[in-house]
């Protein structure tokens, strides 16, 4: 059981690493924000939508080889070079790997539809991030460890500065194409994983094998690679049904709704992955009995601010678009109050990911994903079935909310379910968001039309 210096300390390492947390998130944000309205006149909805299903394969691509190398480094006991180097040594031959996956499926897969030929030569090229992810040293995922956000915050907003200056200026003074956004995904890997190393200076990657080591993260790792792959197709099936089913320029729009009504929930998933997820595994390792306290107080400050974002945004979502995008993104106001409406009932449902992970539950994790991608499958495929592309997204809404009941169930086996907590945010926030969406429609007969 941990004294009160050793929770003290965590607590103030906590502290400063969800600050360093907001600043990295704030910061990549706002610049992301600027350059997608600058980059907004000058491509079209189809090149953003061609380089969501590019960035989908590449990322899919990963998910369905991950054996969790990342969350061992952080829950496992063992802090020593022969862990991480082994660790090291089975990611890169991973990322090698992929990119051989990546060159193979190219052209294939641009034979799907005549709006996928590009891919042939983009989907090669984008992979090669692939590598440089997988050369990355794990001091990246050791300053997680350690809550020494401030390394990775620092790391990530310059990577931000330079991806984004890259992406900007090959658009506007080099080539008005999909070319200028995998030109910026490259620099952003290659810089992160050339700084990476020289963030912990006693950490120094080496090719190693420790048998024992392997067998830690593998085993470890087993229920994650499940668990990701499944993360994989809950998280991307509405892109590929939505580049299939309709077209890149309804998946352009729905790329811009999401990156304005994702704002809130994306900080609080980068939180708990950052901060809560190494704080509470901290915890359980050191004093398992406060353990269900701490993670109350965890989802307090992720939930209840996050959900106060999104009903603005269900408020506001469509005005503001109107005002800042130019006329052909207009249709992306609606579908960010369909986005933001999901997100009122995944903010409820993550952080429970969090305490599977953090107590070594990987299965239920695994279970979890698989709920949200069965609920995500039924609802996107009936909506489809009845109206076409709107009930496609309507559907994408609403699985969030069918997957609380296998989450509740998953909750409760595992002892951290707090059903009170869950109702209140539930039950409040839809009926919040139900009078939100009746104030969107006023503000825009008001001052729209």
């Amino acid at each position: 059981m941990s004294g009160p210096q050793e929770g003290a300390g965590l607590r103030k390492r906590t502290i400063s690493s969800g600050k360093w947390t907001a600043f990295s998130y704030g910061s990549e944000q706002a610049l992301g924000f600027a350059s997608n309205l600058i980059l907004t006149q000058l491509l079209v909805p189809e090149m953003f939508g061609l380089m969501v299903v590019v960035n989908s394969i590449v990322t899919g691509l990963q998910m369905f080889s991950d054996v969790g190398i990342g969350p061992s480094l952080i829950q496992n006991e063992r802090e020593d070079p022969a862990f991480y180097n082994t660790a090291w040594t089975m990611q890169v031959v991973r990322g090698v790997v992929l990119w051989g996956v990546a060159c193979g499926l190219a052209w294939p897969l641009s034979l799907v539809k005549a709006e996928w030929a590009p891919i042939a030569w983009l989907l090669p090229v984008a992979s090669l991030t692939c590598v440089l992810n997988g050369f990355r040293s794990t001091a990246y995922v050791t300053a997680s460890r350690r809550l020494n956000l401030k390394l990775v915050a620092r790391l990530r907003v310059f990577t931000a500065v330079v991806r984004i200056a890259v992406m900007v200026s090959l658009a506007y003074f080099v080539t008005r194409s999909v070319w200028a956004l995998v030109a910026g995904l490259l620099v952003g890997s290659s810089l992160t994983c050339i700084l990476s190393h020289r963030m912990i200076p006693e950490i120094k990657n080496r090719f190693h094998f420790e048998r024992q080591a392997f067998g830690e993260l593998v085993s470890y790792g087993k229920w994650l690679f499940l668990g990701t792959l499944l993360t994989f197709c809950a998280g991307q099936v509405d892109k590929f049904l939505l580049a299939g089913l309709e077209s890149f320029g309804l998946l352009g729009l729905y790329f811009i709704a999401t990156k304005l009504a994702d704002l809130g929930p994306s900080f609080s998933k980068q939180l708990g992955h950052m901060v809560g997820f190494p704080a509470l595994s901290d915890l359980y390792r050191r004093d398992p009995e406060r353990f269900r306290s701490r993670f109350m107080q965890m989802r307090l400050v992720l939930t209840l601010p996050i959900h106060a974002v999104l009903l603005l945004m269900i408020l506001f979502g469509p005005i503001l678009v109107h005002l800042i995008y130019p006329a052909a993104y207009g249709e992306s106001g609606w579908i960010i109050q369909l986005i933001a409406f999901g997100s009122l009932a995944g903010m409820v449902t993550t952080p429970y990911g969090q305490a599977y992970m953090a107590t070594g539950r990987s299965k239920y994790n695994m279970l979890s994903v698989l709920a949200q991608l069965v609920a995500m499958l039924a609802a996107t495929l009936v909506g489809y079935r009845l109206a076409g592309g709107t009930g496609l997204l309507m559907g994408i809404s609403v699985c969030q909310w069918l997957k609380y009941v296998a989450e509740s169930v998953l909750a409760k086996r595992s002892g951290v379910w707090q059903p009170r907590f869950d109702a209140a945010m539930l039950i409040g926030g839809g009926l919040l968001a139900y009078a939100a969406v009746w104030g969107s429609q006023w503000l825009a007969w008001r001052f729209v039309l």
